[in-house]
């Protein structure tokens, strides 16, 4: 792994419950956070470490951001999680998701 890469923990995105025109909205909470935020989805029913990813949504942010970044995107997941270009300790407090 890189080491100016990180990842969340992986989230169930309940696709049972969301159909085909699933709507999923992310809330960042940063300070001062520079780098992109990268949302990814998978449709493995179990995570390894060999489940394939794919990248869904790239959201860049530029450290001046003052209120929550929301990132919406649609689709059926079985599980999301969330990548970051730069080290968000300490600069991203939360990522709240609504599946």
């Amino acid at each position: 792994m890189d080491n100016d890469v990180w990842y969340s923990e992986t989230i169930e995105a309940q696709p049972g419950i969301n159909g085909n025109d699933a709507l999923h909205t992310a809330a960042v909470y940063t300070d001062s956070y520079i780098g992109d935020i990268i949302v990814q989805g998978t449709l493995e029913n179990q995570i390894t470490g060999t489940t394939n990813w794919a990248d869904i949504s790239t959201t860049t942010l530029t450290g001046s951001e003052t209120e929550p970044t929301p990132i919406n995107f649609n689709g059926v997941f079985t599980y999301i999680r969330f990548k970051t270009t730069a080290n968000p300790t300490s600069t991203i407090s939360k990522i709240l998701v609504r599946n």
